[in-house]
């Protein structure tokens, strides 16, 4: 049995939903952890944090009115490049748009105006290749 380690109450594994707040906005995500039973306070493992990564990004991407997540790998394979071959194109280093996808990293608004232009049509990926 695991021992809170501010107060020394009983550890419970949980989920609960916790509010996190982004430039004024706000979303109640469910977050895994282990919970005390006294205090109340919660501890997250790199595998509970992890868990609720692509969430949070699509989330922060929201408010910020960029591409999410699925919509960035949805045009990449759209574009039917891989994500080495999209990070070459695009730049960010190699594995950019791996952590593009996950939610490792967000994308630069540029960036994601470049892809929405794309998805559009209005810009093609010859035109791109032309330029670059």
């Amino acid at each position: 049995m695991k021992h809170c380690p501010l107060c020394n109450g009983t550890l419970k594994r949980e989920e609960k939903k916790t509010l996190y707040t982004y430039k004024n906005e706000s979303k109640e995500i469910v977050q895994s952890g282990d919970y005390c039973t006294v205090c109340g306070e919660g501890f997250l493992s790199p595998k509970d944090i992890k868990a609720n990564q692509k969430e949070l990004a699509d989330f922060k991407r929201s408010v910020d009115h960029l591409l999410s997540t699925d919509e960035v790998r949805a045009i990449r394979k759209k574009l039917k490049l891989t994500q080495e071959k999209a990070s070459v194109l695009f730049g960010g280093g190699v594995r950019a748009f791996h952590k593009y996808e996950t939610g490792e990293n967000a994308q630069s608004k540029p960036l994601d105006i470049l892809l929405k232009l794309m998805d559009s049509g209005k810009v093609s990926l010859e035109d791109l290749q032309r330029v670059g």
